[in-house]
């Protein structure tokens, strides 16, 4: 990991208050898992002295990871069992880094480790307390040693490991195989086998070993792949030497070295991506680029999409919970980066929900497979020890969604009934072999599904509800009204059980204020894989401000024995007001913006200067590094967009970006591949009638580095 003062925020997600919609992407073309702009690799030749990130906002399950097959394909690949004897599941337990970066002392990490327990964590499984970077002192010891920062640590490593011990817990430690970490202290390139030693002797349980300020000069023919593989290689074989059982952590964090073709047989784990930040974008594109890894991951080796966010300031509770339960779908190494001595109850809950803590640590060890993705809704499925099923209903957009599969789509085998238990909840239902449900935003539902064993009698069936709410435009995930508006919104009630329902009644209900018209369906009976459903009429009043509202649709019916049963969906719509007259973007407000690196900035560049394209200054528009992504409404109220695009003077480097514009999903400008030298380019379309402007800056040579990529001067005509 990079200092914190530097470390890299890619694929942030922006938000700013509604007012007014267009949409400006900025993706990625190609290299989706090159290094992005501002964090300057050096050339093979030179070191390895900074982190970049990890980028593509895009990359999906068909082919985010150069070189790497889906998880059938890999299967297999990974042969290797167990380098050491350890990591039969993925480890559990805490790192330092996001949440306290160089601040670290032998009290946090002693204080921490009284968490742990007192906590429930230790209880639910987790072991590891995980020192990172800066806990060494500036110097190695007159013998050539390492030795720990004195202010930091006045007794050492040592005793701290002994205190962590003393609770039935054991202690990791950072370090970097290069010749300094990335915070700047001393490496261990040049003394493995002496740092392997110094480290097993204070009684170390687990190593990560970082991957910065690599010596690559010192190895002319290979290439860093090859380097990598070799110094990992020579580091645990010295860990080995040692005696001591040490889980051996590889912190490679540039994806395109494909770890994970070579660091099964070396090591317990390595890193798939870069670091990250406590955003839902973030999370999201480390999930999507272990979609194609799963063959690679077993017992003794696991993928590590980096530590958890959960419990940090970024991420909502919903968000939170939603990590948890992808990274136990994924077999990830769950080490939780929150503070542990303050963590609130519901952060506690989550960390320790046993449950979902089995679908991590499920002896099989295989890890979750991305069975579909359609919009915002992905399924996913893990296959469990004992022939159960773990599947995830993700929704990954901000307005809620039905989400759906089968148990037979799933894997499992032919069966009366299957049970279904909601890992969050702990309510089982039985289901006659359809798995759905309606989840909230940036939000996902963990079941664990199972052929039924015994009578359907007693267990409720399974049942959903549907809204849909109707799209700004066919194919668009956007669900957009303006104030006085009347919108069509079908609903549909489903038994999935295997038992009837009876007595069944739909109802749709908005906002207060809101006119709702339509008759009310119901129906005496509906057996299994019945429907009921309604078609309304939704009036968004005059007025209604602009910002994302629920249409809830319920569900009333009864069951076997006399039993009530109840079920809802919902549907967001978001209210936006068409911008006017001749609006410069940067005065309006967007749907969204993801940026490669940092936010996307408003009328500056990335070093607080004018935009500025070949000495030309802009008083109006955007800087972004590619991959980035804005979007804005238009509502039908314009005609045309104009901009001036080009990399920013500000860094004359040799970036490269293919900007792109697209109105209601139809792609209407490309710039082609634009550098530093390419005159500024000058883009006019039409957007007449079109609901949503999207502007896409690809990386025009295979890495977002120097793609520092100006919109200026972006300006709207519309109606008064």
């Amino acid at each position: 990991m990079t200092p914190l003062d530097i470390a890299v925020k890619a694929r942030a997600l922006f938000t700013r208050s509604h007012v007014a919609v267009v949409v400006i992407a900025v993706v990625a073309g190609v290299g989706a898992f090159s290094a992005p702009a501002l964090a300057r690799p050096a050339p093979a030749s030179a070191s390895a002295s900074a982190r970049p990130a990890a980028v593509s906002p895009h990359a999906t399950s068909s082919g985010a990871v150069a070189g790497a097959p889906d998880g059938a394909s890999a299967a297999g690949t990974a042969s290797a069992v167990t380098p050491n004897g350890l990591a039969a599941t993925p480890p559990l337990g805490w790192n330092d880094w996001y949440s306290f970066g160089c601040n670290v002392s032998a009290s946090l990490i002693e204080q921490t480790a009284k968490a742990m327990v007192t906590s429930g964590m230790k209880a639910a499984g987790y072991q590891y307390v995980n020192i990172d970077d800066c806990w060494l002192d500036s110097q190695r010891a007159a013998d050539g040693s390492l030795q720990a920062d004195p202010a930091k640590f006045p007794g050492g490593i040592k005793p701290v490991a002994d205190y962590v011990h003393s609770l039935g817990l054991k202690l990791g430690i950072y370090e970097d195989v290069g010749t300094e970490t990335c915070a700047g202290y001393p490496g261990t390139y040049g003394h493995y086998q002496q740092d392997a030693k110094t480290l097993a002797s204070w009684g170390i349980d687990f190593i990560k070993m970082d991957w910065c300020n690599v010596p690559f000069g010192d190895f002319p023919g290979l290439t860093e792949q090859q380097v990598a593989e070799k110094l990992y290689t020579e580091f645990g074989q010295a860990l080995k030497a040692t005696g001591r059982p040490i889980f051996y952590s590889i912190c490679e964090w540039d994806p395109s070295l494909q770890p994970w073709t070579w660091a099964p047989k070396i090591a317990n784990m390595w890193r798939s991506n870069n670091d990250y930040g406590d955003t839902w974008s973030q999370v999201l594109g480390n999930l999507d680029q272990e979609a194609p890894l799963s063959g690679y991951a077993g017992p003794g080796h696991w993928n590590d999409p980096d530590i958890l966010q959960i419990g940090r300031s970024g991420l909502t509770t919903s968000e939170d919970q939603a990590q948890m339960s992808m990274w136990s779908m994924l077999s990830a190494p769950l080490l939780a980066g929150n503070d542990l001595r303050s963590m609130t109850p519901a952060i506690r809950d989550i960390l320790t929900n046993r449950a979902v803590i089995a679908i991590d640590q499920d002896p099989l060890g295989a890890e979750a497979t991305r069975l579909s993705q359609q919009g915002n809704a992905d399924v996913w499925v893990k296959r469990l020890a004992n022939g159960d099923r773990a599947i995830m209903l993700l929704n990954r957009g901000s307005t809620p969604l039905n989400v759906s599969t089968t148990a037979k789509a799933a894997g499992l085998p032919a069966a009366g009934a299957y049970s279904v238990r909601n890992l969050w909840t702990n309510a089982v239902t039985e289901s006659a072999g359809g798995i759905a449900a309606s989840v909230p935003p940036n939000s996902a539902v963990l079941l664990r599904v199972a052929p039924l064993r015994g009578s359907v009698a007693g267990v409720p069936p399974l049942t959903d509800v549907a809204v849909s709410v109707p799209a700004v435009y066919p194919g668009s995930t956007y669900q957009i009204a303006g104030a006085g508006q009347t919108i069509t919104v079908p609903a549909t009630f489903r038994n999935d059980g295997r038992t009837a329902v009876t007595g069944a009644r739909l109802t749709l209900t908005a906002p207060s204020g809101w006119a709702v018209s339509g008759p009310e369906p119901s129906s005496p009976a509906l057996g299994s894989g019945g429907e009921l459903s309604g078609t309304w009429q939704v009036t968004v009043p005059a007025g209604t401000p602009a910002g994302t509202y629920t249409l809830t649709a319920n569900a009333s019916y009864g069951w076997t024995g006399g039993h009530a049963g109840s079920a809802s969906g919902d549907g967001g719509l978001q209210v936006e007001v068409p911008p006017s007259g001749s609006p410069y973007l940067d005065t309006l407000s967007w749907l969204s913006a993801t940026n490669g690196y940092g936010p996307v900035l408003i009328d500056k560049n990335y070093y607080g200067g004018p935009l500025t394209i070949h000495g030309v200054t802009y008083a109006h528009g955007f800087w972004t590094n590619s991959p980035a992504d804005l979007t804005f409404y238009l509502g039908g109220n314009c005609t045309s967009f104009t901009t001036d695009l080009g990399l920013d003077d500000s860094d004359a480097g040799q970036g490269a970006v293919d900007y792109k514009i697209y109105a209601d999903g139809t792609q209407v400008f490309d710039s082609g591949v634009v550098t530093n030298s390419t005159p500024t380019v000058h883009a006019s379309v039409s957007v007449s009638g079109d609901q949503i402007l999207e502007i896409v800056v690809a990386e025009g040579n295979g890495t977002p580095t120097y793609g520092n990529a100006d919109i200026a001067a972006p300006q709207l005509t519309c109606a008064s």
